[in-house]
């Protein structure tokens, strides 16, 4: 599957089933490296429009790629926990970039240094009022898995907690529930 097979596969018509349908063609065709590269590697000649759609589409995908199988994800996790995940400027590509970061940090253990960009994007997205509930609740979750290993975030954990239980969405309430009962 090339490059422009993958952004006419983004760009079909969006079904219930999209990301499923699409990570089971991309892994058939054996292009999850070219879709990784894609998301990653926007073209600068794409639109507005059609960069948030594909950065979108093919983060889903990922995503998609990563929970059914994720040894598939295994060639793209160094680049991914380096770089890539903090690069990501797309609200949409940053939920599920988070989502998935916030799953990798359950099995993966990284060092002091190597989270603290992971930390500080995660940081960045939560703090930002324009950030959608989704990011941040993911990116909480990604904080809350830090907080022991980045002195940093233990420090400000309080804090952050503070100004997020203030005019909270019901979805962020029903994280930090979640987050406080563990804390128990």
């Amino acid at each position: 599957m090339t490059r422009e097979e993958l952004i006419a596969l983004l760009a079909e018509r969006f079904e219930e089933d999209f990301a499923v349908t699409a990570a089971r063609q991309v892994c058939a065709a054996d292009a999850a490296a070219r879709l990784y590269d894609l998301v990653v590697h926007p073209s600068p000649e794409w639109s507005r429009e059609q960069r948030h759609r594909l950065l979108f589409r093919g983060s889903y995908v990922l995503e998609r790629i990563y929970f059914d199988d994720c040894s598939r994800w295994v060639p793209f996790e160094e680049a991914f926990c380096r770089r890539d995940f903090a690069a990501a400027e797309d609200a949409s590509q940053q939920r599920h970039f988070a989502k998935i970061m916030a799953d990798l940090l359950k099995r993966k253990m990284l060092s002091a240094a190597e989270l603290d960009p992971i930390a500080e994007a995660a940081a960045q997205w939560t703090t930002d009022p324009a950030t959608p509930v989704a990011v941040k609740v993911w990116s909480l979750d990604i904080l809350k898995r830090c907080r022991g290993r980045v002195a940093w975030v233990g420090e400000s954990w309080d804090d952050l907690i503070g100004m997020l239980t203030r005019d909270a969405s019901p979805g962020m309430v029903c994280r930090l529930r979640r987050i406080a009962a563990e804390q128990q």
